[in-house]
């Protein structure tokens, strides 16, 4: 079995894309306008995320039973719903790091109004 930091490789890219989930809402959370509403999308996408990588096991529970008795051939027949799902982790990665550049990094920093005005008479 393949191990990430010690933990599974499905768990490693939950627990990813969970943080990547938080920074965005925390990013998001300063926002104004209908976009600071974007935190509860985020945080759907992460519950339907998680649901999705809970129902597509890798195995099966009779063939982790099973181990390697016999000599066969694995045939992953989970890749095309395993590389929908990537795909579309991949959109919402990216569309987070947009969000947190244009509403985060390059916010506008203005400088303070000029209250009175002094005149000089030399």
């Amino acid at each position: 079995m393949a191990l990430v930091l010690g933990v599974g490789v499905g768990l490693f890219v939950l627990i990813f894309f969970w943080v990547l989930g938080i920074l965005g809402c925390v990013s998001l959370s300063r926002a104004t306008g209908g976009l600071k509403n974007a935190v509860f999308g985020i945080g759907f996408l992460l519950i339907l995320l998680t649901i999705t990588m809970l129902f597509y096991p890798r195995k099966t529970k009779e063939e982790e039973l099973a181990g390697s008795s016999g000599k066969k051939v694995e045939v992953d027949y989970m890749i095309i719903p395993r590389t929908v799902l990537f795909s579309f982790i991949c959109v919402f990665a990216v569309v987070a790091f947009v969000f947190v550049l244009i509403f985060h990094w390059m916010e506008p920093i203005y400088s303070p109004a000029l209250t009175t005005r002094k005149t000089y008479s030399f």
